[in-house]
This record gives C-alpha cells, sequence and structure tokens, in this order.
C-alpha cells in the first residue's frame, strides 16, 4: 500500500467541510420566520370586512381609520358605528403569534351566531391554538369547513388546545 501526504489533508478537509455544513445548518432555519399579521375581521351580512397591521393595536386603529367603526368589548356602548368584540383567536398558545379579532355590529346573547365556516380564508386554518372571549361570548371549534367533524366548545378564553391544537378548519362565536 502505498501513503501519500495529502490523503490524511483530504480527510481533515472533507471534516471540516462537513462539520461547517452542519453547523450552518443548524445555525440556518429551514425556512424563514414569517412576521406576524394582527386583523381585525367585521363578520357582515354580505361580506366580511378585514384590516390587518403589524401589532393588535394598529389593527384597531387602522380599521376604526378605514372604516370609522369603533371597536368595543362592552355590550354598554351602543352606536350607530359601534362593532363588538366577540373573540380573538392566536395561532400560538399563551394569547401569542399572530392574531384575528373578529367583531360583529351587535353584542353577544348567548343566541346569535357569528361564523367563519373556513379559517384558511383568514390564514388560520389548522392554525389556531388559543383563543379569548370578550363580555358573555364563547367559541366553537371545528376541524372541518362549514362546522364539520369533531368540535371543541362553546368555551370562553383557552390559553391552550391540548387536544385540539393546530386543527381547527371553521369558527363559530356566540
Amino acid at each position: 500500500m502505498i501513503r501519500t501526504s495529502w490523503r490524511p489533508l483530504g480527510r481533515a478537509a472533507a471534516l471540516a467541510a462537513t462539520l461547517a455544513l452542519l453547523v450552518i445548518g443548524v445555525a440556518t432555519p429551514a425556512h424563514a420566520e414569517t412576521a406576524e399579521e394582527h386583523c381585525v375581521i367585521l363578520l357582515g351580512d354580505d361580506a366580511d370586512t378585514v384590516v390587518c397591521a403589524e401589532t393588535p393595536d394598529a389593527a384597531v386603529q387602522r380599521f376604526t381609520a378605514e372604516t370609522g367603526y369603533t371597536v368595543t368589548e362592552s355590550a354598554d356602548v351602543v352606536g350607530p358605528l359601534v362593532v363588538y368584540s366577540i373573540a380573538q383567536l392566536f395561532a400560538d398558545a399563551g394569547y401569542g403569534g399572530s392574531s384575528y379579532l373578529i367583531t360583529r355590529g351587535t353584542a353577544c346573547n348567548g343566541v346569535t351566531l357569528s361564523s367563519i365556516a373556513d379559517l384558511g380564508t383568514i390564514g388560520l386554518n389548522d392554525a389556531v391554538s388559543s383563543f379569548t372571549t370578550y363580555s358573555t361570548c364563547t367559541v366553537r371549534l371545528f376541524v372541518d369547513i362549514n362546522y364539520g367533524g369533531s368540535s371543541y366548545g362553546y368555551a370562553t378564553s383557552q390559553s391552550s388546545l391540548p387536544t385540539f391544537n393546530d386543527v381547527a378548519s371553521s369558527a363559530r362565536a356566540r
């Protein structure tokens, strides 16, 4: 067997290159993080209105500026340009990540349903990990679009959904 001096150097270089690739692969995520999006959704008779911004407060401010409606959590506030916060859906547990504040023209009364038949239309299909409710409102999540399959709720605010995390495809609030 003939030994040459470049073989050990070649192996060392190959090992160094492999380690460098592993470090780069570990240090750099395979996909870039997506920016959070916070939206206010007004559920309407004809069409839903959706306004988004970088923060929840900015989304409410932009919604008010674009629609003229004031968003409130209290059923005691009344007026022709008032919409009521029903629920807010979050992409992460603990009320974190992107959020979608659901509003409507009437306060919760335990009977009137507000629905999103396909959470994919607002970017939340199989992505709800927590939700909060306002006033006397409750939320029900469904595995399938159009309120099909198994469901979770009607429930008040939930900081996590251990048995229903990232599976909801439609939602109702009342």
